[in-house]
C-alpha cells in the first residue's frame, strides 16, 4: 500500500490558485465566445454594421420622364433602387476618351436631360447622403451615363 505524504499549507494554496486560474480561464473563454456568431445562426439587423455609401454604378432598368426618376440595378446586387432626379441633380453623358496630341487620353462629358437616358444605359450615381440600405433616394449630386462599348 502506498504511503501518503503530508500535504503542506503551501501545496494547498498552490492547488487552490491553479484551480482558480483554470476556472477563471473557462469563464473568460465562454464570455468571449458569446460575442461570436456561429455558422447557421441568424444575424439581427442591430448586429449588422452598415457601411457608408455615397456613390454606385449600375444599369438603368426603367426611365420615367414624367415623374423624373430612374430604376437602377446596382452592380453586384439583385434589387433595384429608385433614383429620384431633382432640379439640383446634374445629368451628364461621358464621351469616349479622345486622344490628345501628347498621347494622353482625356474624358469629356456633356450635360444631358433625363429624356436622353435610356434603359440598359450604364450609369454612375453620386449622392451627398449615405444611401447604404436604402431603396429610394433623391439627394443626387450627379448622374453620369457611361459610354457604350459595343
Amino acid at each position: 500500500m502506498p504511503k501518503f505524504t503530508k500535504v503542506t499549507k503551501t501545496q494547498i494554496i498552490i492547488l487552490i490558485v491553479v484551480l482558480i486560474i483554470i476556472f477563471g480561464g473557462i469563464i473568460v473563454w465562454t464570455v468571449f465566445q458569446k460575442d461570436k456568431i456561429l455558422p447557421g445562426e441568424e444575424v439581427t439587423p442591430e448586429e449588422i454594421i452598415t457601411e457608408e455609401i455615397f456613390s454606385f454604378s449600375g444599369i438603368v432598368s426603367e426611365v420615367n420622364t414624367e415623374a423624373n426618376f430612374l430604376m437602377v440595378k446596382p452592380t453586384g446586387q439583385e434589387n433595384k433602387v429608385k433614383v429620384i432626379i431633382t432640379e439640383e441633380t446634374k445629368l451628364f453623358e461621358v464621351l469616349y476618351p479622345s486622344e490628345k496630341e501628347n498621347s494622353e487620353f482625356t474624358t469629356e462629358r456633356r450635360e444631358i436631360t433625363v429624356e436622353e437616358i435610356e434603359e440598359e444605359d450604364c450609369v454612375f450615381i453620386k449622392t451627398n447622403i449615405n444611401i447604404a440600405g436604402k431603396k429610394e433616394f433623391n439627394n443626387i449630386d450627379y448622374i453620369e451615363v457611361l459610354p457604350k462599348f459595343n
